[in-house]
């Protein structure tokens, strides 16, 4: 009895460890990549296998797709892995739902495919017409409902301004005084995390549409006094706070650098200043603003 119970734990210990190097999510092997490190065996064999992939997508359309899964680290950066695992911004954040660059922390896990290509919501058939591609070079994402990968596709050229926040004007002409993430709350010393950035003004001066698009809600909105939202492409929203005056109603269409309110100090604020933030699909963004 005892030689077979000591079997047996090999047998549990073998399957927890071939567990370990694989993982399988909505039907779909994935490969674990333990570590960013050019000389790990499994970054080599992802490398190899992209470069393969793209030869063979060049020359014949055809590929073999696989999914790799990593976990980010605290020193983990957008470009540090889209160089290192030799994919593109534009694989990594549409397989990932990325709202921008900045939308990573540590211990968020990110799919990785041996290929190149965006991650889509749509029907097989349609997105293969569309790419001109047979429906079964679309791939489905796994654990993503209706979610697919087009190899080869791309972002067009209006999408990547909105995916890096570099398309988002300064909406008031005043510096930062407070930044986005974890700060002391001014009126009670707590560290809470600021959802947006404040940008000083001086009372009544103008306050800008950072991008074109409707107003989704001009009104008083608890905390935020009165505040305007703007609805802008690819599911981003801005939101204008702590406004003394809005300029423009719910429904109407705005341009980039048009006047939508005046700078006040409404709501739980301090003193004169715009509280703004940027959001997609409710996630808060990190505001990269360009004048």
């Amino acid at each position: 009895m005892g030689e077979f119970a000591e079997k047996d734990k090999a047998v549990v210990l073998l399957f927890f460890l071939s567990f370990l190097s694989f993982v399988s999510q909505g039907g779909e092997e994935i490969r674990l990549l333990p570590k960013l490190d050019y000389r790990h065996s499994e970054l080599q064999l992802l490398r190899q296998e992209i470069t393969q992939n793209l030869q063979s997508f060049r020359r014949e359309k055809k590929i073999k797709l696989r999914w790799w899964r990593y976990r980010l680290g605290k020193k983990d950066h957008f470009f540090q892995v889209m160089a290192k695992t030799m994919q593109n911004h534009d694989t990594l954040s549409s397989v990932n739902r990325l709202a921008s660059l900045y939308d990573l922390q540590e211990g968020d896990e990110w799919l990785i495919p041996n290929m190149r290509g965006l991650a889509l919501y749509g029907n097989r058939q349609e997105l293969a017409q569309r790419y001109g591609l047979s429906p079964e070079l679309i791939f489905p994402v796994p654990g993503k409902k209706d979610l697919y990968f087009v190899p080869g596709a791309f972002f067009d050229k209006t999408h990547k301004p909105y995916f890096q926040l570099a398309t988002f004007l300064r909406p008031v002409a005043g510096v930062v005084s407070s930044p986005f993430g974890y700060r002391r709350d001014p009126f009670d010393a707590r560290q809470r995390f600021h959802k947006g950035i404040d940008l000083s003004c001086q009372l009544g001066s103008p306050v800008v549409a950072s991008e074109s698009g409707e107003v989704i809600f001009a009104g008083w909105k608890s905390g935020y006094g009165l505040t305007v939202i703007l609805r802008h492409a690819f599911d981003y929203e801005t939101l204008y706070a702590h406004l003394k005056e809005t300029k423009v109603r719910k429904g109407e269409k705005v341009r980039k650098g048009e006047t939508i309110a005046l700078c006040g100090s409404s709501g739980r604020s301090s003193g004169p200043h715009l509280h703004f933030e940027v959001r997609r699909r409710g996630a808060h963004q990190r505001p990269q603003l360009h004048l």
